[in-house]
């Protein structure tokens, strides 16, 4: 493997980002009609605008290139030996496989409803709380929760457990939620991404320990180029995901970076980060939970439709338009969620 023989961890970065964001690109090109011959096209769900319509029959599960063209570039320059790595790995294949589940079952039923809620939390239950259980009891492993921007910390002990089990099925269940307009995910997980690498090769890097208000986590670095694979492969994504779109990410594509997110956020110690940094994902998700509850509660709802870029299209706002405004939000966040390193 050239690991063994490039020492730079900046070249390898550089080297990974493009040779990822290059095999996406091609992934592409070849599984979009490939996907259309097989019949692996969106159905439309039934509570969305109409003008949503015009999207029935794009191919769905892009996620799939996403996923290989990150796999085949961390086996060209990722560090294999690395406990931190093959964890976010772990978690993030094992919630994209049941994404590509849920999708395959949309595709087979020819219908926008893939497996039922309770089957789906129940299965991402099952790497949630084996990750949970490992890292407690994993000597390196520190269970406090460091408060951003304040130099306090919180001893959870056991109670570690279920926050990390929270965190890993409320993040990328947030993403899949986002993923309702062209481009919206993928734009947003860049920033997202971009935040959180730089702050795990903070995280791992001995020299900056002691002037940056930061937990050290020996050899974060490395996650630097794992993210630099996910977001060239994520890249390469939206070109083909921009508007109007040529193919959507799907399940499987939202679990796999809402699991890699979550991960990295637990492992580097700024999981509460995650309302700053992913603050896009968690509006929508509130917009939903704020939805359902005012109509169960006073039988009126909140938002004209849900999630919130839906309510902003019933409003009249063009897609393309809203889809900006939210990922300069994300960017927004993302410088925000990085300026805890002055505190």
């Amino acid at each position: 493997m050239p690991f063994y023989l490039i020492s730079s961890l900046w070249v390898r970065i550089a080297a990974t980002a493009l040779l990822s964001l290059a095999l996406s690109l091609l992934g592409g090109k070849i599984c979009i009609k490939k996907f259309k011959e097989a019949g692996w096209v969106d159905y439309v769900r039934r509570f969305t605008p109409s003008t949503h319509r015009e999207k029935r029959g794009i191919p769905v599960a892009g996620g799939i290139f996403i996923i290989v063209a990150l796999l085949l570039s961390l086996l060209v320059f990722g560090n294999f030996t690395n406990k931190l790595i093959l964890l976010i790995l772990f978690v993030s294949l094992f919630l994209g496989l049941i994404g590509f589940w849920d999708d395959e079952i949309k595709i087979l039923k020819k219908s926008s409803r893939g497996l039922r809620i309770r089957t789906k939390l129940v299965i991402q239950l099952i790497p949630a709380l084996a990750v949970a259980l490992f890292l407690y009891y994993q000597p390196f492993f520190d269970t406090h929760l460091y408060i951003p921007f304040t130099g306090a910390s919180l001893a959870l002990g056991w109670g570690y457990i279920p926050l990390i089990v929270l965190i890993l099925m409320c993040v990328p269940i947030s993403v899949n939620i986002t993923d309702g307009l062209d481009g919206l995910v993928a734009g947003c997980m860049l920033f997202a991404g971009i935040a959180y690498g730089v702050l795990a090769y903070v995280a791992g890097a001995t020299y900056f320990h002691g002037y940056v208000n930061t937990h050290h986590v020996p050899g974060a670095e490395e996650m630097m180029v794992f993210w630099a694979a996910l977001l060239g492969a994520t890249l390469g994504f939206l070109w083909y995901n921009r508007y109007p779109a040529k193919v959507f990410m799907g399940e499987t594509g939202a679990q796999f970076l809402g699991g890699a997110l979550a991960m990295t956020a637990i492992l580097i110690k700024r999981e509460i980060l995650l309302l700053l940094i992913g603050g896009v994902f968690v509006l929508e998700a509130l917009s939903v939970i704020s939805q359902v509850i005012s109509f169960r509660l006073t039988g009126r709802r909140i938002l004209r439709m849900s999630p919130i870029h839906h309510h902003y299209e019933l409003k009249g706002v063009e897609e393309p338009k809203i889809v900006v405004r939210f990922w300069i939000l994300a960017f927004l966040l993302a410088l925000a969620g990085l300026s805890s390193l002055r505190w």
